[in-house]
């Protein structure tokens, strides 16, 4: 191991969090499988900070630059002494011996590309050469941040890494790219040192480590960063959504890995070439990185599963592991990042990204820019459903926090094998607060099963007087009662809310006997044989102007006219309001998530 420390004492032996720069970089060796590090320095405060590297259980030297030929180790790691650098060493080392490189450099997305120069890379890994500024055109967003593992014998007696680079490749020797989403700062002016400091308090460093796996906000492509055009296969087809990148770098800034997993059928059947969505992927980067956004890495599968489908390239028509909702680009994923599933998140605009994330174990957002979940490709339901990527990510970052621990309370007394009812006024938030309930205990371990009374909504034209007489109440007991005694799978009818038509349901429920039932829906509380099934009994209560807000989004979200809207409210009012706020006795605990919704 080699830290190129520099001739003086700045930024060395700089105060980060209590700990000299160069302390840090030590602390992080030595929670690696490495031992022997060579300091290079010409500033005698630097050696005498190191020592013998005892107090950090390593052997450490303080050498001059023309001392290090003769004592490099054959496969030499070297680290840049002015960057605050969280790496897992022993994966990077690791991922140089397995490629058999001469060079392997430490690559990741800039957040000013335009400042610095630029690597360039190939599909398998490798480094072809780099970039200057300006950069005219369209980019992948990669930077060598200073990191390097590179053989003795590739050195030529130089430490000047990028010289040395060059060189190899120009003798066309293998240089290979380590994409890590790590932290690597450098410190050039004291700005960038209260930044390093700053990142440090936020606890970023230690979140985007390698070394433990960490959560991730999984991102569809088309309908998510970009508007969905059906299909995007030229590059002037791509267009950004334009509040996507400033929702993204938030993420960035709060140290989930951003992973994007697109289906891309379009390559399969023809439409577009892997060279051309290289080059829309480029755009795509380009267009992020204007606004300080990056994705730590682009996942698509290529496939179609139709081998008869006309004008289809042959070798891409077939069945495979990773067209979602298959969850192959995720294990993908989680290898390459070291993802922690469990705590991640899937947004996306179609039913299959929800059957992604169900598959998974993550929560699912789903958006209504897109597809809006109206595919139709997957039954499963979405935890969260939002306007676009930055209603998902202030969810994400500002809601899920404070409503993870109220979940927790409520959770603490819901026992394996519960039925919990959860009741209260339409947009009152329900569905949110079961299906993320839900995600909770599924969490901790416990696996709840939401089923919503909406799927027993009879179809417009059938439908008796007041609030109870939308339901087939009869049938949905019937169900609710199998379920609950555990006697036979139910498969609820589908109901569509845009043709306000009931449809025969074409996917069973089938609880096992540890299985938690949460039923939701506005008469929930107002059956007492459903009560008397219930182990817990919730009530959503919310604020009327809150309420009528949201009820106004929705309908208009369905084409209807704000006179319309307003009516069928009014109607609400008197035959609804007085029945379900009358079933708020019966509930054991009442919460509201007003504030929440918005």
């Amino acid at each position: 191991m080699v830290i190129l420390a520099g001739d003086g004492d700045f930024p060395a032996l700089a105060d980060v969090g209590g700990t000299a720069l160069l302390g840090r970089q030590l602390a992080m060796i030595a929670r690696s499988a490495l031992h022997d590090v060579l300091v290079v320095t010409g500033s005698a405060a630097v050696g005498g900070y190191c020592g013998d590297g005892e107090r950090w259980g390593l052997a450490v030297r303080a050498v001059a630059p023309d001392q290090v030929a003769a004592l490099l180790a054959e496969t030499a790691m070297i680290l840049p002494g002015d960057a605050v650098t969280e790496v897992d060493l022993d994966r990077f080392l690791e991922h140089h011996r397995r490629h058999g490189a001469a060079a392997t450099l430490l690559v990741q997305p800039s957040d000013h590309p335009d400042q610095g120069d630029l690597v360039v890379g190939a599909e398998d890994g490798r480094v072809l050469g780099f970039r200057v500024p300006p950069h005219v055109g369209d980019f992948h967003n990669l930077a060598w941040t200073g990191p390097a593992v590179i053989e003795r014998r590739a050195l030529n007696g130089n430490l000047s890494i990028r010289a040395q680079v060059e060189r190899l490749l120009s003798a066309g020797r293998p240089v290979q790219g380590y994409r890590s989403p790590e932290y690597v700062r450098r410190i050039v002016s004291a700005d960038d040192l209260e930044r390093v400091r700053a990142d440090g308090t936020a606890g970023l460093p230690d979140r985007l480590s390698l070394r433990s796996p960490q959560p991730a906000v999984f991102l569809d492509r088309d309908g998510v960063l970009n508007v969905e055009k059906g299909s995007v296969t030229t590059v002037e087809a791509l267009d950004l959504i334009p509040t996507a990148p400033p929702a993204l770098a938030r993420l960035n800034r709060a140290g989930f890995r951003t992973p994007v997993v697109t289906n891309q059928a379009a390559v399969a059947r023809g439409l577009c070439s892997l060279e051309t969505l290289d080059a829309i992927h480029a755009r795509l980067e380009t267009g992020l990185a204007a606004q300080h956004a990056h994705v730590d890495r682009i996942y698509f599968c290529p496939h179609h599963p139709d081998p008869t489908l006309s004008g289809g390239v042959p070798s891409l028509l077939v069945r495979c592991e990773c067209r979602k909702p298959k969850p192959g680009m995720v294990h993908a994923a989680t290898a390459d990042l070291n993802i922690d599933v469990a705590r991640s998140w899937m947004v996306g605009d179609s039913s299959s990204d929800m059957g992604l994330a169900r598959a998974c174990g993550m929560g699912g957002i789903l958006v209504r820019d897109g597809h809006g979940g109206r595919d139709g490709k997957s039954s499963a339901q979405p935890h969260v459903v939002v306007d676009d990527l930055a209603d998902a990510v202030r969810f994400i970052l500002d809601v899920w926090p404070g409503l993870s621990v109220e979940l927790d309370r409520l959770a603490a007394d819901i026992k394996a094998g519960d039925v919990v009812l959860i009741g209260g006024l339409a947009r009152a938030g329900k569905s949110l607060l079961a299906q993320c309930l839900s995600l909770r205990l599924g969490q901790s371990g416990r696996a709840g099963v939401v089923v919503g009374l909406d799927n027993w909504l009879k179809s417009r034209d059938q439908r008796g007087a007041g609030v109870l007489g939308r339901y087939d109440l009869d049938a949905a007991h019937q169900a609710l009662t199998a379920l609950a005694r555990r006697e036979a799978p139910v498969t609820p009818p589908r109901y569509d809310v845009w043709t306000q038509i009931s449809h025969p349901g074409r996917e069973a429920v089938t609880l096992a006997p540890d299985d938690i039932l949460i039923v939701e829906g506005v008469p929930a509380l107002t059956q007492p044989a459903w009560r008397a099934l219930a182990t817990r009994r919730l009530y959503v209560a919310t604020d009327e102007a809150g309420r009528r807000r949201r009820f106004h989004a929705e309908y208009r979200r369905r084409g209807w006219s704000d006179n319309a809207i307003e009516s069928t409210y009014e109607d609400r009012l008197r035959d609804e309001r007085p029945i379900v706020l009358a079933s708020r006795a019966h509930a054991d605990a009442e919460i509201t998530l007003d504030g929440l919704l918005g």
